[in-house]
C-alpha cells in the first residue's frame, strides 16, 4: 500500500489541510517536522481514522478528532487516496458529529458517512462503496490488517522499540502479546487457575463433608475417632464399632423377644380369667331378665289379640274405601254424561252453523285464486323495475364521473400547455447550444491563438534577457581582453627578460668550459680570445631558479594566449549570439503584433458583446461568458428533460382521462338503450306504486287465505269435536256399566268378611277401629322390643351354657398390675433395641456415605493434581521457567531475529547478529525472551543493552522492519510501501545520529517511503525534502513542504 494523498478538514489542529505525498516520491526519505504539540502524529492519526475509523492510538474518537475551531456550520472529515496492487483507492470518512441545522436556528446531529471509491489501473472509477460495514470489509480484505497491526507495522516508535530490545521477558511477552494476538494462552492460563481454585473449593467441600460425617458417626465405645487417621484406618474402626453394635443388637432383639413371648402368656391367662369373670356376670344379669319377661308375658297376648283385631279392619278397609271410591266415580260419570249430551247438541247445532257459510267461502276461495293471479303478474314486474332503477343510479354515477374527467382532462390540457410552454422557452434556451459550441470553436482557437501569443511573448522577453546577458558578457569579455592584452605585453616583456638572462648565464658557463681547438658551441669559432673568459661562473642554485621562473613566465604566457584565444572566439560567438537574437526579437515582435491584431479582429467579429480592449482580458470575459451559457445550457437539458418526462406523464394521464371519458360514453349509450327498454317493460308505473300495490294485494289475498284456512279448520275441529263427544258418551256408559258391577262384587267380599268373625258388626267400627294407627304403631314396636328381647336372652344364655363357668377366679388386678409392669418393660427394652438399631441403620449410611466422598474427594484431587501441573507448566513454573504462551513467542520471536539479522548484518557490514538467549534466568520475568547480540569482531556474545546508542537504534530499527515484515507475512503477505518513524532522534549524539540516517538512507534504497516523525535540528539540516507542520497563536496548524 502506498500512499497518495491526505486531505484532514477539521480534523485536530487542521482546518483544512492536505498533503501531498507524490510530491515526495523522487527522494522517498522525508521529515515531518514542527513543535511538540503541533500535530505531527495526527497526520497518521487521520491516515489510520480514514482506512479503520479509529485513531492510531485509540485515545481519541473520530468525533473527538474534530477541530475546535470549526464553525457549526462546517463538517469535519477525512479524504485518504492509496495505490495497492496497481490499483487506486479513494476513502473519505466523516465521523458523527453536531452540526448547525441547514434551515433555522439549532442544531442537528449529523450521522458517520464514509465512501470508498475503486479505480483501475487506468484511472476509471469501477464501483464506489457507502455502506460502513461494505467498506471495513473491503478494507480488512485489501491490507489484511485490523488498525492496532496497521499502526505497529506503519507507524514505528523508536524509543518503544530500542525499550523493547532491552527489556525483560515480562515486557517483552506483553508486546508480543499484543502484535501476534496470543492472548488465549494468558486467558487458558486464566482459565486454568480458576477451574483449579473451583476444583480446591470442590475439594474443600468433600473434605468438610468427610470431617461433618466423622462427627456423625456414633461409636459404641465412648473413644473418639482421629481426624489424622486415614481413610482405611477410620473405616476399619468404624466397621469394628458396627460388629459391635449389632452384637448388641441381636442381644437386645432376643431378649425383646423373651420379654414379648412371656407378655403374651400374661395377656392369655388375663384375658381368660377376664372373660370368665365377665361371662358369669352375664349369666346372672340374663336369668333375672328371662324372669322378668315371663311376668309380662299375658300383657303382650291382649296387645297381640288387639293388634290382630287391627289389622283385620285395617284389611278390610281397604274394600270399603274402594267401595267409597266405587260410589263416587258412580256419582261423577252420572255428572259427566250430562255434561257430555248439553256439549254434544251445542257442537251439532254450530256445524250447522258452519255448513249455511258454504256458498260465502266458494265465493271468497274464487276472488282469492284472481288477485293471486294478479299478484303473480304484479311480480314479475318488480325486478324489471329494481334493475331499471339500478340502471337509473348508474347512468348518474356515470354522468358525475363524465363530468368529474371532463373537468379533469382540462386540468390536465391546461397543465400540458403550461408545460408546453416552458418546454418551448428551453427549447429556445438549447437552440443556443449549438452556437455555444462554436464559440468554444471559435474560442478555443482563440485561446490556441493567445496561448501562442504568450508563448511568442515569454520567448521573446527570454531573448531579450539573453540579450541582455549576452550584451553584458561581451562587455565583460572585452573588458578581459584588454587585461589579457596588457598582462600579455607584460609576461612577454618578462619572458624575453629572463630568456635574455639565462642566456647570458648559459654562454658564460659554456665559455669557461671551451678548450683550445674544439669549437665554439655557440659561434663554432676554434679561437677562444682570453679576455672573452673573465666572465663569472654563475652559482648552480641561480641556474636553477632562473630556469623555474622562466618556465613558470612561459607557462602564464601561454595560458595569456589561450585564454585570449577564447574570449576572442567567445566574443565572436557572443556577436553571433547577439545578432541572431535581435533578428529573433525582431520576428517575435512582427509576429505578436500580427497575432494580437488577428485576435482583436476575431473578437470584434465573432464576439461582439466584450467590452475591454485588451484581447487578454477579453478573452477572460469570454471564457467567462461561455461558462455561463454552459451552465445555463446544462441547467435547462436537465429541466427539458424533467418537463419531458413530466409532458409524458401528462400525455398518460390524458390518454387515460380520454379513454375513461369514452367508456363512459359508452357505458351511458349502453345504459340509456337498456333503461328504455325497462321503461317499455314496465309502462306507466313507477317501482314504488308497484311495490305497494304488491303488498296491498299479498295483505288481501293472505286475509281471505287466512280466513278460508280458519273455516276449513273449524269444520275439521267441530267434526273431531262431535265424534269425540259421541264416543266420550258411549265411554261413559259403559264405565257407569263396569263400575256398578265392581260395586256390586266388593259389597258381596265385605259381607262375607264380616260373617267370618265376631269381633265387628257395622262397617262403621271397623272404620272407627282402623282409624287407631298410633296405637297399632306403637303395640307394635312394644311386641317387637319384647320378642327381640327374650330371643336374645334366650340365645345368650343358650351359648352362656356351652362355657365352663364354675372355675374359681384368681385376683384380677394383682394380674393386671403385673402385666403392665412386663409392658413397661417391654417398651423400656424395645426403645433400648430400636436405639441400637436406628444407630447401627445411620451408622452404615454414613459409612456408605463417607466411602462415595473420599472416592470423589481422591477423583477431585488426582483431577486438581493434575489441573495444577498442568497450569504451573503453562504459566511456567517449570526447570525452563518458560510459559507455553511465552514459549509460542519464542518461536514467533526466533522468526522475527531471523529476518532482522538480514537487514541488521547489512546496515552494520556483517557485525552483528541477534541471537535469542538460551539461559534460564533467576526467575521466570527474565527467562526465555531476552536478546543477545553476537559482536564478529570480538568474537563473542553479549547483552543488546551493551550495544552504543547508534548501534541500539539501527539494532530496533532492523526489530522493528522485522516485526512488520513477520507481521505482514501472517497477514496474507499485504505489502506496505510506507513506513513512519516517530520520535526516538532526540537521545542520539551526533555520531549515532549519523549511523541512523545511514541505516535509513540503505532502508530507503530499497524502495520504501520513509518518514520521519521529529523535531530534532540536525535532522532538518540533513534530510532535505520536509513536510513542516507549522502552528499559529490561535492553536491552529498549517502544514509546508519544503522541498530542497
Amino acid at each position: 500500500m502506498k500512499p497518495k494523498k491526505l486531505r484532514l478538514k477539521n480534523f485536530g489542529p487542521f482546518i483544512e489541510e492536505t498533503i501531498d505525498f507524490s510530491k515526495l516520491t523522487e527522494v522517498p526519505l522525508f521529515l515531518i517536522t514542527g513543535k511538540t504539540g503541533a500535530g505531527k502524529t495526527t497526520l497518521f492519526d487521520g491516515m489510520t481514522y480514514a482506512l479503520f475509523g479509529e485513531t492510531s492510538g485509540r485515545l481519541r474518537t473520530g468525533k473527538e478528532m474534530r477541530s475546535l475551531f470549526a464553525t457549526p456550520e462546517e463538517e469535519t472529515s477525512v479524504y485518504f487516496s492509496f495505490e495497492h496492487q496497481g490499483m487506486s483507492y479513494e476513502i473519505e470518512r466523516k465521523p458523527e458529529q453536531i452540526l448547525a441545522k441547514r434551515k433555522g436556528e439549532g442544531n442537528r446531529k449529523q450521522a458517520a458517512k464514509i465512501t470508498l471509491t475503486i479505480f483501475d489501473d487506468k484511472g476509471k472509477e469501477m464501483r464506489q462503496l457507502t455502506k460502513r460495514n461494505e467498506v471495513d470489509q473491503l478494507i480488512k480484505e485489501l491490507i489484511n490488517l485490523d488498525a492496532k497491526q496497521f499502526s505497529q507495522i506503519i507507524l514505528l516508535p523508536q524509543g518503544e522499540f530500542r525499550h523493547f530490545l532491552i527489556s525483560s521477558s515480562s515486557e517483552k511477552e506483553i508486546v508480543l502479546r499484543n502484535l501476534f494476538g496470543t492472548h488465549y494462552f494468558q486467558q487458558l492460563n486464566e482459565q486454568l487457575k480458576e477451574k483449579a481454585k473451583l476444583y480446591q473449593k470442590k475439594l474443600d467441600h468433600l473434605e468438610q463433608e468427610l470431617t461433618m460425617l466423622q462427627k456423625r458417626f456414633i461409636p459404641v465405645t465412648e473413644e473418639p475417632t482421629h481426624k489424622n487417621e486415614n481413610f482405611d484406618a477410620i473405616l476399619t474402626c468404624w466397621q469394628e464399632e458396627q460388629a459391635i453394635l449389632q452384637a448388641n443388637i441381636l442381644q437386645e432383639k432376643t431378649a425383646l423377644s423373651d420379654l414379648q413371648e412371656q407378655q403374651k402368656q400374661m395377656e392369655d391367662t388375663y384375658y381368660r380369667f377376664q372373660t370368665l369373670q365377665t361371662r358369669q356376670e352375664e349369666k346372672r344379669r340374663l336369668d333375672k331378665k328371662k324372669e322378668e319377661l315371663l311376668q309380662q308375658e299375658q300383657v303382650i297376648n291382649e296387645i297381640k289379640q288387639w293388634i290382630t283385631h287391627y289389622e283385620f279392619a285395617e284389611k278390610l278397609m281397604d274394600s270399603l274405601t274402594r267401595k267409597q271410591e266405587y260410589q263416587s266415580e258412580q256419582e261423577e260419570w252420572q255428572i259427566k254424561e250430562k255434561d257430555c249430551f248439553k256439549e254434544l247438541a251445542q257442537q251439532k247445532k254450530t256445524y250447522l252453523e258452519w255448513e249455511k257459510l258454504e256458498p260465502q267461502r266458494i265465493n271468497t276461495q274464487q276472488e282469492m285464486e284472481q288477485l293471486a293471479d294478479k299478484l303473480q303478474e304484479m311480480k314479475r314486474l318488480i325486478p324489471i323495475a329494481k334493475e331499471w332503477q339500478n340502471k337509473q343510479i348508474e347512468r348518474n354515477t356515470l354522468r358525475t364521473e363524465k363530468k368529474k374527467n371532463e373537468e379533469t382532462k382540462q386540468n390536465i390540457v391546461q397543465e400540458k400547455r403550461q408545460v408546453q410552454e416552458e418546454q418551448k422557452k428551453l427549447l429556445e434556451k438549447l437552440a443556443d447550444q449549438e452556437s455555444l459550441h462554436e464559440d468554444q470553436m471559435r474560442f478555443e482557437k482563440l485561446r490556441q491563438e493567445q496561448e501562442k501569443y504568450q508563448e511568442i511573448l515569454v520567448q521573446s522577453q527570454q531573448m531579450n534577457e539573453q540579450l541582455k546577458i549576452c550584451q553584458q558578457r561581451l562587455v565583460a569579455i572585452n573588458e578581459q581582453h584588454q587585461k589579457s592584452q596588457t598582462l600579455l605585453s607584460e609576461q612577454t616583456q618578462q619572458v624575453a627578460t629572463l630568456k635574455s638572462q639565462w642566456a647570458s648565464q648559459q654562454i658564460a658557463r659554456l665559455q669557461l668550459l671551451l678548450l683550445p681547438g674544439e669549437p665554439c658551441p655557440v659561434c663554432g669559432s676554434l679561437e677562444h680570445p682570453k679576455e672573452l673568459r673573465n666572465h663569472e661562473l654563475p652559482e648552480k642554485k641561480q641556474v636553477i631558479k632562473l630556469e623555474e621562473e622562466l618556465a613558470e613566465a612561459e607557462a602564464r604566457l601561454e595560458q595569456i594566449n589561450q585564454k585570449i584565444g577564447r574570449n576572442k572566439a567567445e566574443e565572436t560567438q557572443i556577436k553571433q549570439r547577439i545578432n541572431e537574437l535581435s533578428t529573433s526579437i525582431l520576428e517575435k515582435q512582427e509576429e505578436m503584433e500580427r497575432i494580437k491584431e488577428s485576435l482583436k479582429c476575431s473578437l470584434e467579429k465573432s464576439f461582439q458583446f466584450i467590452t475591454a480592449d485588451d484581447p487578454i482580458v477579453s478573452l477572460e470575459e469570454i471564457q467567462q461568458n461561455l461558462a455561463t451559457r454552459e451552465e445555463l445550457i446544462a441547467k435547462s437539458k436537465v429541466s427539458y428533460e424533467q418537463v419531458t418526462e413530466h409532458l409524458t406523464v401528462i400525455d398518460d394521464k390524458l390518454n387515460s382521462i380520454e379513454e375513461q371519458l369514452a367508456q363512459n360514453k359508452e357505458k351511458l349509450q349502453q345504459g340509456q338503450g337498456e333503461l328504455n327498454s325497462l321503461k317499455k317493460q314496465l309502462g306507466d308505473k313507477d317501482i314504488q306504486n308497484l311495490v305497494d300495490d304488491v303488498k296491498q294485494l299479498e295483505e288481501n289475498v293472505s286475509m281471505k287465505a287466512k280466513w278460508l284456512a280458519e273455516e276449513k279448520e273449524k269444520a275439521i275441529l267441530l267434526s273431531q269435536e262431535i265424534k269425540l263427544l259421541q264416543a266420550q258418551q258411549e265411554n261413559i256408559h259403559e264405565q257407569q256399566t263396569r263400575n256398578i258391577q265392581k260395586l256390586q262384587l266388593l259389597q258381596e267380599k265385605i259381607t262375607q268378611k264380616l260373617l267370618e268373625q265376631t269381633y265387628f258388626k257395622q262397617e262403621d267400627e271397623i272404620r272407627s277401629f282402623a282409624q287407631q294407627t298410633d296405637m297399632y304403631q306403637h303395640n307394635r314396636q312394644a311386641i317387637a322390643s319384647y320378642e327381640e328381647e327374650r330371643l336374645i336372652v334366650e340365645d345368650r344364655l343358650t351359648q352362656l351354657e356351652s362355657f365352663p363357668l364354675k372355675e374359681t377366679l384368681p385376683d384380677l388386678n394383682k394380674l393386671k398390675q403385673e402385666l403392665s409392669e412386663l409392658k413397661s418393660k417391654i417398651t423400656k427394652q424395645q426403645e433400648n433395641y430400636y436405639r441400637l438399631y436406628e444407630q447401627e441403620r445411620t451408622n452404615q449410611k454414613i459409612i456408605e456415605e463417607f466411602s462415595d466422598i473420599y472416592q470423589a474427594s481422591q477423583e477431585q484431587l488426582d483431577e486438581l493434581i493434575q489441573l495444577q501441573q498442568l497450569s504451573q507448566t503453562i504459566n511456567g513454573e517449570n526447570p525452563r521457567k518458560t510459559s507455553l504462551e511465552r514459549y509460542v513467542l519464542q518461536v514467533y520471536l526466533q522468526e522475527v531475529l531471523q529476518v532482522a539479522n538480514v537487514r541488521l548484518q547489512r546496515l552494520t557490514k556483517n557485525r552483528y547478529q541477534f541471537e535469542l538467549a538460551e539461559e534460564i534466568g533467576s526467575y521466570r520475568g527474565k527467562t526465555g525472551l531476552e536478546i543477545n547480540v553476537y559482536d564478529d569482531e570480538a568474537g563473542l556474545t553479549r547483552g543488546a543493552h551493551t550495544l552504543s546508542g547508534g548501534e541500539s537504534f539501527i539494532a530496533a530499527l532492523s526489530l522493528a522492519l522485522a516485526l512488520a515484515e513477520v507481521i505482514q507475512t501472517q497477514t496474507g503477505g499485504v505489502s506496505i510501501e510506507a513506513l513512519f518513524i516517530d520520535e526516538g532522534f532526540g537521545s542520539l549524539d551526533e555520531e549515532a545520529l549519523e549511523m541512523a540516517i545511514e541505516a535509513l538512507e540503505t532502508i530507503e534504497s530499497e524502495g520504501r517511503m520513509i518518514g520521519i516523525i521529529s523535531h530534532v535540528r540536525e535532522l532538518k539540516e540533513r534530510i532535505v525534502q520536509q513536510i513542516r507542520i507549522e502552528t499559529e497563536g490561535s492553536g491552529q496548524s498549517k502544514v509546508r513542504y519544503h522541498l530542497g
